[in-house]
């Protein structure tokens, strides 16, 4: 090449676009004094500089080299047809093009509005759990109208990515008549992203669902080591034959955290009348409990009812009663029979004091609702087995009639959610509870201390939450690792693309233009790797809901992102050294 030529050359062209060497100079990024040693044939620009110093001077590249302008010849009719149906053969072509590329868009378009959708029902589902709201999950039927049902949308959402991406993936992988880049020419490689895709979505869905099930195990902790909790007095060497206040009973019975709660009151009773100074009179030991259990090892089936009396009557106020077999046969009763007891309470005359005293509470007329051997099942914490079952209620409701303090005898519950443990001891704290103390002297016994039985649970629930934040703290590393994945792969898959890339830029397609057009390709091959490793993560490894939805969301983002930055990195290369080196 001829410099003296070259330089006349750029110079003329420079002159003819009105730019100063400085103004070129400052355009390609090099000094004016290079630009001076051109124009002077003192030197030759570097191979990458050729193109974009082509581009400032309105010139092409084969004009820059020749360093003349290269003019038009004349035709005749016949080339002139010729290049007509050139013309009209390469529209036909874009065209095509243009209506292939809309249809890819429109499928595309569908894949990302189905995998969004899947990503916000995840992204809803794991805030619901974090907010404490009951959720069936995304895998169960919640019944209702079928619009209603979340699976509908869930599955169908799936099937529309899978044949909206499979669709597209046809449509590039066929296209072997226009002239851009295509899948099928690189079948070995788009094949290696796919698996690559569906390797990375695969490990990431069993990183979250590992996760998952932590977090299921922790959930349902409550319900495998369920936390037992009872009243005791203030050294925890008496859980029964106790007093406790009634502004602490209620309390118990308005708190959320306290499920199955059992609770007994001891009464002494004489049939009819009791004659003061005649104890005898005063000779059986009457029982209010508030539910079946609370008797210990008796049961509803092992009680033999009055038609249509069940155990239910415990928990209500009703003037009825279960007796003892005992009782029942001694004194000839039958199912249905009224009864009248001559209740009397047991109390102290000082809080600090232990001994008890006795006065009458009220004689009330009991309805039998049925009878059971109290001797043979009776819990052995008791003494004496009681002869008389009555609700709980009905006889706090006659200490209040009566205006006398209700205390009552013991009360043992379940937490109903230990996962809130600190706040229901809080709350217990708050009613007047107060820690068991071994070594407290107080023998009054009032039922003061709260012994809850939560070593177990607290043992395994901080084991599981230690385990779930220190895999949730690798989670942030997963992510950059998955775009420096997405990175690096598509750096080696493509390296050997320079060539189509140079060729694009050469025929007139601007940087982003071709940027777009490889980006097309790899979203496609992500899109189908993504959904294919889904569904194989689910079939594998089962559905965990949000983590199989952000899986795949997380993996297909993230990915693109890292290979996003490959392409752009990529798209550096010069146009005349890819060619030469192709040569």
């Amino acid at each position: 090449m001829d410099n003296i030529k070259f330089g006349r050359f750029i110079r003329e062209a420079r002159q003819g676009k009105g730019l100063t060497q400085k103004q070129l100079a400052e355009q390609i990024h090099v000094s004016d004094k290079a630009v001076s040693k051109w124009e002077n044939g003192a030197g030759f620009p570097d191979i990458k500089i050729l193109e974009p110093l082509a581009e400032c001077l309105g010139v092409s590249l084969l004009e820059l080299m020749q360093s003349e302008r290269t003019e038009e010849p004349e035709i005749d009719r016949q080339e002139a047809e010729e290049i007509v149906s050139q013309t009209i053969s390469q529209s036909r072509q874009e065209e095509e093009w243009k209506r292939l590329m809309w249809k890819v868009k429109v499928l595309l378009g569908a894949c990302a509005c189905g995998i969004f959708y899947l990503i916000c029902v995840g992204i809803r589902y794991l805030a619901g759990q974090k907010s404490g709201v009951v959720s069936e999950g995304l895998w169960k039927s919640q019944g209702g109208a079928w619009y209603e049902n979340p699976v509908f949308f869930y599955v169908w959402a799936g099937i529309l990515i899978i044949l909206c991406g499979a669709g597209a993936v046809y449509l590039l992988w066929k296209n072997e008549t226009i002239q851009e880049v295509k899948i099928g020419r690189h079948k070995v490689k788009s094949l290696l992203t796919i698996l690559m895709d569906m390797l990375v979505v695969f490990l990431l869905h069993t990183y979250l669902a590992n996760i998952a099930n932590n977090e299921q195990q922790l959930a349902m902790l409550p319900k495998v080591i369920p936390v037992n909790a009872y009243i005791t007095t203030a050294d925890g060497s008496r859980q029964s034959g106790i007093f406790i206040k009634d502004q602490l009973v209620q309390g118990l019975l308005d708190s959320a955290y306290v499920d199955k709660l059992q609770m007994d009151v001891r009464l002494k009773a004489g049939v009819d009348k009791v004659i003061p100074g005649e104890w005898h009179t005063l000779n059986l030991f009457l029982e209010g409990v508030n539910c079946i259990e609370a008797l210990g090892g008796i049961e509803e089936s092992d009680v033999v009812w009055n038609t249509g009396e069940n155990a239910s009557m415990l928990q209500g106020t009703a003037a009825k009663c279960i007796v003892s077999k005992q009782l029942f046969e001694k004194k000839g009763w039958k199912l249905g029979d009224k009864v009248t007891l001559c209740q009397w309470y047991y109390y102290r005359e000082n809080e600090r004091n232990a001994e008890l005293f006795m006065n009458p509470l009220q004689t009330v007329e009991y309805e039998i609702a049925g009878y059971v051997d109290l001797m043979g099942e009776w819990n052995d914490q008791f003494v004496v087995a009681p002869d008389v079952i009555v609700p709980f209620h009905a006889v706090r409701n006659s200490y209040a009639e009566e205006g006398i303090p209700f205390f009552a005898s013991s009360a043992s519950f379940v937490l109903a959610d230990a996962l809130y443990m600190n706040e229901f001891k809080q709350e217990m704290k708050g009613m007047g509870f107060q820690s068991v103390s071994p070594t407290d002297q107080d023998n009054s016994l009032n039922g003061v201390a709260l012994n809850v039985n939560d070593a177990a649970f607290i043992r395994t629930a901080e084991h599981l939450r230690q385990v779930i934040d220190t895999v949730r703290a690798f989670f942030p590393f997963l992510l950059i690792l998955i775009v420096g994945v997405g990175y690096l792969i598509t750096l080696l898959m493509l390296q050997s693309r320079k060539n189509e890339m140079a060729l694009l830029r050469s025929i007139g397609l601007n940087r982003h233009k071709c940027f777009r057009i490889f980006w097309v390709d790899q979203l496609t091959l992500v899109i189908t790797g993504v959904v294919a490793g889904s569904v194989l993560s689910v079939l594998i490894q089962g559905n965990y809901g949000s983590s199989s939805v952000l899986a795949g969301g997380l993996v297909g983002i993230c990915y693109m992102a890292g290979n996003s930055l490959a392409l752009w990195k990529l798209m550096d290369v010069s146009v005349m050294e890819a060619l030469f080196v192709e040569g």
